[in-house]
């Protein structure tokens, strides 16, 4: 159970890192019309998705090795 978690937090970290746009379109599909994210926005999703992937693997590894 405690891997499909981190299974979860790979592929939103894949996600955040690689479709940022779509994510905010997601997040904003009800609130705002014809919007774009920011310049800022994107790249603190780029990092947020580069730490989720870094704790799912961190966290397979010490699990792995326990």
């Amino acid at each position: 159970m405690d891997y499909l978690w981190l299974l979860a937090l790979l592929i939103l970290g894949g996600c955040m890192l690689c479709y940022p746009k779509t994510l905010w379109k997601i997040e904003n599909l009800l609130t705002v019309k014809n919007g774009e994210p920011s310049e800022l926005y994107l790249f603190l999703m780029r990092i947020g998705g580069v730490f989720f992937i870094l704790c799912s693997l961190g966290i397979t590894v010490y699990l792995l090795m326990k």
